[in-house]
């Protein structure tokens, strides 16, 4: 799948999610989603429609699709493991859900009060020390805010 591609099914996604009245940050999600999938093409995204590398859990009522993954643990670098993701019908589906995981999650309020702020709406994302968060690359902000850059220059919303 081509970048532009990416963008114009990312975007549908985001416009159908905020039309019901998610809140979230369209950049943001874009950028994230760019960088989690390697641009929609990787097999979690191919496989699950899982657009951001959200895991399942024992409550998740969905289809779990497991596979590999890295994982950055503070003294010890970064180690390999296998997780279960969700699964999810479809593109639209996952966006709804990164949108509900925001607005539910206590650690992500913070958010919500920047929607119209990339860079804050992704911090506040972000854990803080001790703290739960989106991803657990030290330099998840960095990468996120460079796909994010690449995004609006190829069409997508600007960061």
């Amino acid at each position: 799948m081509t970048q532009e591609h990416f963008i114009s099914l990312m975007l549908a996604a985001c416009d159908q999610a905020l039309s019901r009245g998610a809140q979230f940050n369209a950049a943001v999600a874009i950028a994230q989603a760019a960088l989690e999938t390697g641009w929609g093409n990787n097999e979690l995204a191919t496989q699950a429609n899982n657009l951001f590398g959200i895991k399942a859990n024992p409550s998740w009522p969905g289809g779990i699709y497991t596979t590999p993954t890295q994982e950055y643990i503070p003294d010890a670098g970064w180690v390999r493991t296998s997780a279960d993701w969700r699964k999810y019908p479809s593109w639209h589906a996952c966006v709804a859900d990164y949108a509900g995981l925001i607005s539910s999650l206590t650690w992500y309020q913070e958010a919500l009060k920047h929607l119209d702020d990339a860079d804050a709406f992704l911090l506040a994302l972000l854990p803080a020390p001790g703290k739960p968060g989106w991803a657990t690359d030290p330099d998840y902000y960095t990468k996120v805010k460079a796909c994010g850059l690449l995004v609006a220059q190829l069409g997508g919303p600007k960061w």
